[in-house]
């Protein structure tokens, strides 16, 4: 699917093809490993197309798209909770045997 069609599209419809296109990819390599597939072009056009649609939907998100009436935050995705970040825990130095 070319770019200009992938910018008509909007946020949700985005996501659902980029499922729908890891499921496909998933599929034939699946099939490939069963010797089933026959054209292994397809794996490269998925993994492109995949890539396209992923790239367009930070384009709509970064630039502040409507998601269901709902202006979507620059960089934080909406179907991920924000979690929070990780502490390091601080190790005691240790000891040497002398």
């Amino acid at each position: 699917m070319d770019a200009k069609e992938l910018r008509t599209l909007g946020v949700d419809e985005l996501r659902a093809r980029c499922r729908q296109w890891g499921e496909e990819l998933f599929k034939a390599r699946f099939m490939a490993g069963t010797a089933e597939a026959k054209d292994t072009s397809i794996f490269k056009k998925l993994r492109k197309d995949i890539a396209r649609a992923q790239t367009v939907l930070t384009e709509k998100i970064k630039s502040g798209q409507t998601l269901s009436g709902q202006t979507v935050e620059a960089g934080v995705p909406t179907d991920k909770p924000v979690s929070k970040r990780a502490t390091v825990k601080k190790s005691s130095p240790k000891k040497s045997k002398e």
